[in-house]
């Protein structure tokens, strides 16, 4: 038999390392609210429209799910593209920072405060400016002393999961069927 490469002990190291960040995901999950996010789920069809928020990969996690609102039938905006609307009352923001100290993403929740719309801050730090501002928290509970690295990849990864669970929640609730979603997705590619 051939030795050990280091090509093995690298794929070894990193299917531990996708484990280690399974294990975190499960403690975090374990200890959310689930509440939090049902309540989500039913704020998002009764508002005028949607814009979601974040910055570097929080800010792709908003992406994500401003995309699976769309495909919701949902009217969902990303603040400062091109195409979207001004935002009032009667709107919502969901505002996305591990920290909750993100400076645009803080930026965008004071604007949206001062448009009198309404603002669901999701983050790690219940304590931090950003949830102080929010009409809502939903906190993905993720220790600080994980260190900022792993903190921000669980929360990020948590989150993504968690929020792609409200489109799954949405889907059943405004029964939207395999067809449907099919009309609603890309397909100018």
């Amino acid at each position: 038999m051939a030795p050990a490469t280091s090509s093995d002990n690298d794929k070894g190291a990193i299917k531990i390392a996708l484990q280690q960040s399974f294990e975190r995901m499960t403690a975090v999950t374990d200890q959310i609210d689930w509440a939090d996010f049902l309540e989500l789920a039913e704020m998002l069809p009764r508002v005028r429209r949607t814009y979601v928020t974040g910055a570097g990969r929080s800010g792709l996690v908003a992406r994500s799910f401003a995309m699976r609102l769309m495909h919701a039938g949902l009217p969902a905006f990303i603040p400062g593209e091109t195409i979207s609307p001004a935002a009032g009352a009667g709107d919502l923001l969901v505002a996305i920072s591990c920290t909750g100290r993100t400076g645009y993403t803080d930026y965008m929740c004071r604007r949206a405060r001062e448009l009198d719309a309404e603002v669901v801050v999701i983050t790690a730090n219940a304590d931090s400016p950003l949830a102080k501002g929010a009409d809502k928290v939903v906190l993905i509970p993720v220790p600080a002393d994980a260190g900022i690295v792993i903190q921000a990849e669980v929360f990020e990864h948590v989150t993504m999961l968690c929020l792609d669970s409200v489109f799954s929640v949405l889907s059943d609730q405004l029964k939207i069927d395999l067809a449907t979603f099919r009309k609603r997705h890309a397909n100018l590619e």
